[in-house]
C-alpha cells in the first residue's frame, strides 16, 4: 500500500490524461459530423480551429491579418480532407485534445473556445513549455498545420514582404538568343527577378 502512496503523484497527472484522452476520443467520434456536406470538419472542430488560430495570430499582432482573416479554418478543413481518412481521427484528436485541455491543466475549468483570448494565449502558452511530452507536441503539431495555412496567405506573404512563386527553382528563359544555353542564376521568390 505505501508503494502505491508514493506514486501518486505520478498516477493522478496520468489518469487525468488517460480520461482526457478517452472523452476527446468521445467527443470526435460524436462531432465527427461534418458542418456540411463539402466539410470535412465538424462545426465544433471548425470553432476549435478558429480559437486557436486567433490566438496563435491575433488581429493586433506583428503582422495585422489574424488567423481567422487568413482563411486558416478553410485551410484547415482543406488540409484535413486531403489527409489520408486512416489519419483523419488523430487530427480531430489533437483538436479535441486543446479544447478539453484547460479543463485538466488549467489556467480555468473551461474549454479552450470558450475561454477569454488572453487566458487561450496562456493554454497554447502552456503547452509549448509543458513538461508532459504529449502536450508539447501537440502545441508543435497545431501550430506547424496552422503557420503553413498562415504563410500561405497572400495577404500575410505581402505583409512579411514574400512574393508568391510555385516554382522559385526553374531557370527563366526570358533574355536568352534561341539555342543559347541557359545561365545559372541564383534562385528567387520573385518571378523574373534573380539576387
Amino acid at each position: 500500500m505505501s508503494e502505491l502512496v508514493a506514486h501518486l503523484p505520478v498516477i493522478g497527472p496520468l489518469v487525468a490524461l488517460v480520461a482526457l484522452a478517452l472523452a476527446a476520443v468521445f467527443l470526435a467520434r460524436r462531432a465527427s459530423a461534418p458542418a456540411a456536406p463539402s466539410s470535412a470538419l465538424s462545426v465544433k472542430e471548425r470553432a476549435i480551429v478558429a480559437a486557436c488560430a486567433d490566438a496563435l495570430f491575433p488581429a493586433g499582432g506583428p503582422i495585422p491579418v489574424s488567423g481567422t482573416e487568413a482563411g486558416l479554418v478553410e485551410y484547415m478543413d482543406r488540409y484535413v480532407a486531403r489527409t489520408p481518412r486512416p489519419l483523419r481521427p488523430y487530427m480531430r484528436l489533437l483538436f479535441h485534445f486543446v479544447e478539453l485541455s484547460p479543463w485538466v491543466f488549467g489556467p480555468r475549468r473551461a474549454r479552450f473556445t470558450r475561454l477569454p483570448q488572453a487566458d487561450r494565449i496562456a493554454v497554447l502558452a502552456s503547452m509549448a513549455q509543458s513538461c508532459i511530452y504529449l502536450r508539447r507536441v501537440t502545441f508543435l503539431s497545431l501550430r506547424t498545420m496552422l503557420s503553413m495555412g498562415y504563410l500561405a496567405n497572400e495577404k500575410v506573404a505581402g505583409a512579411i514582404g514574400v512574393a508568391c512563386c510555385a516554382t522559385p527553382f526553374e531557370r527563366r528563359a526570358a533574355g536568352r538568343a534561341a539555342g543559347e544555353p541557359a545561365a545559372a542564376a541564383p534562385p528567387s521568390l520573385v518571378p523574373g527577378v534573380t539576387a
